[in-house]
């Protein structure tokens, strides 16, 4: 799946995915389909105002989206955002709306936010997990405050005061396509609400296959992850950079840009490993589970105190 940035043309796909709610389900409490051209407008108020707006294409097909719009209009409510979170209705429970909403959080931390209002008709119970994995917390709950399908439906707010910013972490390689990708699966695994990212010096241009297998393995979904050169990432100020190349042959990254933590954590390179297939995929596994015990631990030691 390939996370993305929203365009016009969008509109026939997110109706697709919307209006089915609308039509069959009291999540929403619009009572009508929406037309392509108005969803249309809708995208397009939203991207004139600055506003991100992501969705998740698999194939040319959109598997959900999200988007961070006004809560409410009145001057002193200028920091409140509310958020929004559509899944196609046959790819539920897949981690999509996970992958989306850290795309989202990324941009989210860039702007003048203070709270975010994620409004929910209730009972859902995998709209709550989802927003209380990302640190929302229940706030109200109005009862019978709409009706559709004949029927009272209550309706809860879950709120975020963000406190602290999550530190922005880098973690850097040569290629960009295996060692650091898994550690970064790993770390946001771990926090879903890190601001996690990865490059090379020499990126590939796309992840490795058997990184993506062996991360899927373990519950991992690093298959929409890109592989990106760290000159995207110069300009920026981090709170952690962290090398993980290994090998006496192979030279570790340099990063020029303002960090606050520079780190190195080396591993072997599973890419470099030659032999049958089996110990091939060994290789992999192997490396894979010493990049996890020792992000894990870097986590719980020094990152995880941010909170």
């Amino acid at each position: 799946m390939k996370i993305r940035e929203v365009t016009l043309e969008d509109a026939k796909e997110i109706c697709r995915i919307y209006n089915y709610y609308v039509e069959n389900t009291a999540i929403t409490f619009e009572t009508a389909a929406v037309s392509e051209s108005e969803m249309q407008q809708r995208i397009k108020g939203f991207l004139d105002e600055g506003f991100p707006y992501y969705v998740g294409d698999i194939n040319g097909k959109i598997a959900g989206y999200c988007y961070l719009h006004n809560w409410n209009n009145r001057c002193a409510y200028s920091s409140t955002k509310e958020v929004t979170i559509y899944l196609d209705k046959d790819l539920q429970g897949k981690g999509i709306g996970t992958i989306l909403y850290q795309h989202l959080f990324k941009e989210i931390h860039k702007d003048d936010v203070h709270a975010l209002i994620a409004g929910i008709c209730i009972p859902n119970e995998s709209s709550v997990r989802l927003h209380e994995k990302f640190g929302f917390k229940q706030a109200s709950h109005m009862k019978e405050i709409g009706w559709k399908f004949d029927q009272w439906r209550d309706v809860g707010h879950w709120q975020l005061v963000i406190k602290q910013i999550p530190p922005k972490i880098l973690i850097l390689c040569t290629g960009n396509s295996c060692r650091s990708q898994m550690a970064h699966g790993f770390l946001q695994s771990f926090d879903p609400k890190l601001l996690v990212y990865s490059a090379g010096t020499q990126a590939s241009g796309k992840v490795n296959p058997k990184a993506i297998e062996v991360m899927q393995d373990v519950g991992v979904d690093i298959s929409h992850y890109t592989s990106d050169s760290v000159e995207k990432y110069i300009g920026e100020q981090w709170g952690y950079v962290i090398t993980v190349c290994g090998g006496a042959n192979e030279n570790c990254p340099t990063f020029s840009g303002k960090v606050k933590n520079r780190l190195h954590i080396g591993f072997d390179d599973p890419s470099e490993a030659t032999g049958t297939p089996e110990f091939i995929q060994s290789e992999y596994i192997r490396v894979r589970d010493e990049i996890k015990k020792a992000f894990y631990e870097l986590y719980t030691s020094k990152i995880k105190s941010y909170e």
